[in-house]
């Protein structure tokens, strides 16, 4: 009676499983081969401009092309002298197309305006501007982004730029960031003068004097 009673008891105890030591087999190819982790890009279709250039330039794009594969044939049928001159030429008379829409919808004065101002909105180029923002006079170096038309009823042009932020980091050279957003009404800048040459962002002496000249040329407008 007490041996089946004390059997019992023992099957009731936690036992803690052994260690066992796992092995891999490294001749198991599955283990060895690296995980594919590469991401198909969705099929996008060649859009309707695409299929208008490809006509154009004489090439032929099948049912099953994706608009990567037409965009790469028409960069690579624009490097012929002659193929890149047509393209250009169309290209020159849709931009003059958008543009008489552009002058029937917005203004001759509008347009004009912007396309004055789109000359400027080049990437890497960098003026001094002397602006005002509500009653307070400034100036920087401004790197302009792009001239847009707005407004619903009244149409103006605004135009983006964008100014430098100078970050100190420790243990590290100085250097500049254009980053800090700013927009500006024709009408708000008074003054702007094209640097000759970009400012580098770890010439932070070259900002500096570029804004020493700014300040100067603010004074004027005093």
């Amino acid at each position: 009676m007490f041996n089946i009673f004390k059997s019992f008891f023992r099957k009731q105890e936690t036992v803690s499983p052994a260690k066992k030591e796992i092995k891999i087999d490294k001749s198991n190819k599955q283990l060895n081969e690296p995980l594919n982790t590469k991401v198909e890009q969705p099929f996008k279709r060649p859009s309707k401009k695409q299929l208008e250039e490809s006509e154009l330039l004489g090439i032929a794009v099948n049912p099953n092309m994706s608009s990567r594969e037409v965009w790469q044939l028409i960069e690579a049928a624009k490097k012929d002298p002659k193929t890149k001159k047509i393209y250009e030429e169309y290209v020159a008379r849709q931009n003059a197309i958008f543009e008489a829409e552009d002058r029937e919808e917005y203004g001759d004065a509008v347009v004009d305006e912007q396309k004055k101002w789109e000359k400027l909105c080049l990437v890497g180029v960098h003026h001094i501007v002397v602006f005002k923002k509500g009653k307070t006079l400034d100036a920087d170096i401004i790197e302009f982004e792009r001239a847009n038309i707005e407004g619903d009823t009244k149409f103006y042009v605004k135009i983006e730029g964008l100014r430098p932020k100078i970050y100190k980091p420790r243990s590290e050279s100085a250097y500049l960031e254009w980053e800090k957003e700013i927009s500006f009404r024709p009408n708000q800048i008074l003054e702007v003068v094209t640097l000759p040459a970009p400012i580098d962002m770890f010439e932070i002496n070259d900002y500096e004097l570029a804004k020493e000249q700014a300040n100067q040329l603010r004074e004027k407008h005093t």
